[in-house]
């Protein structure tokens, strides 16, 4: 088994709780907000523990246009300025990206983690759905290696698109994605 099988076996198991499932009866708010740097804040303090920003985020869902923390006992609402995950690297391994989030779950770029480009601060930006609908904003660092990456391969070239601009595309294994738009 090649180190990219391995990977994706890895990631082939559910390490999140069924939280799709839970259909919790008491409903309220918890003065928890997440950043444009998708830092957890609690009552106006950080949150500086990873493991209890990991917690939280398995237990994360989107309905309605508003963000919940859910158990199955209780389901509050918590505030989110963008998306509550950020990409903060991405490695080349065989034909495939690896990308790890802010809360060090890894994530393969395809079907199930489709790759779009959103306007993010007025500039396109590659999004990733994480799960559910809970997605990813790729980080600074991995977008440009992304953006260089795009344009050293020859899957990368530029395509006109209708409104006179470019896009950039990569593969993750046979998976197309759009990398950046001008």
């Amino acid at each position: 088994m090649d180190k990219l099988q391995r990977i994706a076996a890895s990631l082939a198991t559910p390490k999140v709780p069924p939280v799709h499932a839970w259909r919790p009866e008491q409903v309220g708010e918890i003065d928890i907000q997440i950043d444009h740097n998708c830092d957890w804040w609690h009552e106006g303090g950080l949150i500086q523990r990873a493991e209890l920003v990991k917690l939280f985020s398995s237990i994360l869902w989107y309905e309605e246009d508003q963000y919940y923390l859910v158990t199955p006992a209780e389901k509050l609402k918590i505030a989110v300025a963008d998306v509550p995950f950020l990409v903060q690297s991405a490695q080349a391994v065989d034909s495939a990206w690896v990308l790890t989030l802010n809360t060090a779950e890894q994530l393969l770029p395809g079907s199930e983690h489709p790759v779009e480009l959103r306007l993010y601060d007025s500039v396109w930006v590659p999004y990733v759905r994480v799960r559910y609908e809970l997605w990813a904003r790729v980080g600074r660092q991995t977008y440009l290696q992304w953006v260089e990456a795009a344009l050293e391969s020859d899957n990368g070239e530029p395509l006109a698109e209708p409104e006179g601009s470019s896009t950039l595309h990569l593969y993750s294994g046979e998976y197309r994605f759009a990398v950046a738009r001008s």
